[in-house]
């Protein structure tokens, strides 16, 4: 048994006890689709096809609404293994009866990412890495209408949400190739464009600690638990100190 394999294990226990009893919620398909991505992961990051750095195979988030903290958000996948995690997460699909495009299942400019979870919001995400995001479907691509690809990576993200198992939202996220611009304390951003929110941005992080002086207290106390495992936040997407979400790695 891997080093890696008991620490994915131990995470998402540690996760279960501080924050949120995932296991309560999650069908017998889904943690065994968990338990097939603990056993892919090789290393902590991961490198695309591509040469990017930034995609996170799993994360665990903190949806910070004033004093109201949503952390039941949960995704897991994998970038260098993408058809074995596919194959896990047939079952999870077909017993939720979602049909997703044939383009993402069968085009070779696709490769499964992950499933993401918001139990709270009654959420269920499945994710794909598309390169080139030129290539995606039209249904998709008239999203990108007011962007100029060629500032951005080729390699793409594509996400669809379903609420209690009904679609309600497509997004695409646009990683820039310039770092100009960027707030202190980040190092790179993703462009998300929703066909519900419009443009939404995240920050990848290189000073956290430049950040945890902008959150509130509950965003602050998440920051000093994950103190325990000495994880610093990856990941920041930020309206205001008392709005933000807060994503583990």
């Amino acid at each position: 048994m891997s080093e890696l394999l008991n620490y994915h294990r131990y995470l998402f226990q540690w996760h279960c006890r501080k924050f949120f009893r995932f296991r309560r919620y999650l069908s017998e398909a889904e943690k065994a689709y968990l338990e097939v991505c603990f056993s892919l992961a090789k290393e902590f990051r991961e490198v695309s096809d591509s040469g990017y750095e930034h995609f996170s195979y799993y994360s665990y988030s903190h949806r910070v609404h004033g004093d109201k903290v949503n952390s039941s958000r949960l995704a897991y996948g994998s970038v260098a293994h993408p058809q074995p995690a596919l194959e896990a997460a047939r079952p999870v699909l077909r017993e939720r009866s979602l049909a997703l495009d044939a383009y993402f299942l069968e085009s070779p400019h696709s490769k499964f990412y992950g499933l993401g979870w918001d139990i709270l919001e009654e959420q269920f995400k499945v994710y794909f890495r598309v390169q080139p995001v030129q290539l995606l479907p039209d249904n998709l691509k008239h999203l990108l209408q007011d962007y100029d690809l060629e500032d951005h990576r080729d390699e793409g993200l594509v996400s669809f949400t379903y609420t209690r198992n009904q679609l309600s939202e497509s997004k695409i996220y646009l990683y820039p190739k310039s770092s100009l611009n960027l707030p202190a304390g980040a190092q790179g951003q993703a462009s998300m464009v929703s066909d519900q929110r419009g443009l939404v941005t995240q920050y990848d992080l290189s000073q956290p600690e430049q950040w945890a002086q902008r959150l509130s207290g509950p965003g602050r106390r998440i920051l000093e638990l994950y103190r325990e495992l000495d994880e610093e936040l990856d990941t920041i997407q930020y309206q205001d100190e008392e709005n933000y979400t807060l994503y583990f790695p």
